[in-house]
């Protein structure tokens, strides 16, 4: 049984509405319109060069899309006025100071507006701001930058062939090490020298530490010298003593002069020392004889018992 006319009415009528639901789904999600619906701002940035950028071209600000240019306009005779289109809920996170530059979304991608800069404690830009234009770096000077970089490596890479080449023939200082058997030798030695008087600086720089550290001991001359304030001034006034003995010698007038010049007066001195001795002994031969003799040996008993009895214990 076939359906009523007014069932196959509403079936055709829900089918054609779900079509035209999917339909506008589509071209809303493929054709990005659903930013018709959102609430934005317009800002202005004015260009010297605007090299490839159009109408419908992407906004970035940190890595993300916050709006898409407007329109584009001349202003003047050399700039061009670019009216940014940005989300509201994003303007709120740009600062009025930042700068704006043209750059490229890859190395040949879509020209793209981006945002950057900015201080954190700057009002967010809002409707009419003006904003400043930094420098760009734009897809040619890349390329040129490039260009150059590869014309400088290949002269790099040139010379250090030629250099190389110069080792391996034998030229040079760098070529002669490496192909001169005897130089290398030479030279090998040199660095064993090097290192065996370097080991040898090392061992004395030990000793020396050590003997420091010895003479910073206690009770070691170098120490006492150093620390105690008696040595140094008795030091001071022998030496000028010494000065002083060494000065006499110098004068013929003193007697100590005399003696170190005058020949015949260090012979008659030396010739009154031997009398002296020899009235010193005959002094004391004299006083043993006079020991025994009878008439004085009762004194010198006596003194030698007042003698012992001044060393007797308890006197």
């Amino acid at each position: 049984m076939s359906p009523s006319p007014a069932r196959r009415s509403v079936l055709v009528g829900l089918f054609v509405s779900v079509g035209a639901m999917l339909l506008i789904a589509g071209v809303l999600t493929i054709g990005d319109l659903n930013d018709t619906f959102t609430r934005k701002i317009t800002v202005q940035a004015d260009f010297e060069e605007v090299t490839g950028l159009k109408k419908g071209d992407n906004i970035w600000f940190s890595g993300m899309k916050v709006g898409v240019v407007k329109r584009l306009d001349f202003q003047g005779s050399a700039e061009v006025a670019v009216a940014l289109s940005i989300e509201r809920h994003a303007s709120r996170h740009i600062p009025s100071d930042s700068l704006a530059k043209i750059g490229s979304d890859g190395l040949i991608g879509n020209r793209i507006v981006v945002l950057y800069g900015g201080t954190p404690d700057a009002e967010p830009i809002a409707e009419g701001d003006r904003l400043r234009v930094g420098d760009a770096l734009g897809p040619e000077e890349v390329i040129a930058t490039l260009q150059e970089n590869n014309v400088n490596l290949v002269a790099i890479t040139t010379d250090l062939k030629g250099l190389v080449a110069r080792v391996a023939a034998g030229e040079g200082t760098a070529g002669k090490l490496v192909t001169d058997e005897v130089l290398y030798a030479s030279a090998q030695a040199s660095a064993s020298s090097l290192e065996l008087a370097a080991r040898n600086a090392e061992k004395l720089t030990a000793s020396l530490a050590l003997f420091t550290a010895a003479l910073n001991q206690d009770g070691n001359l170098a120490h006492d010298l150093a620390t105690d304030r008696e040595i140094y001034p008795n030091l001071t006034a022998t030496t000028a003593d010494v000065r002083g003995l060494v000065g006499g010698l110098a004068d013929p007038d003193t007697l100590v002069g005399t003696l170190a010049r005058d020949e015949a007066a260090a012979a008659d001195l030396k010739a009154s020392l031997d009398n002296l001795n020899r009235a010193t002994a005959l002094l004391a031969e004299d006083l043993e004889a006079a020991q025994h003799n009878v008439l004085l040996r009762g004194f010198f008993k006596k003194r030698e018992r007042a003698e012992r009895k001044a060393k007797e214990p308890g006197r």
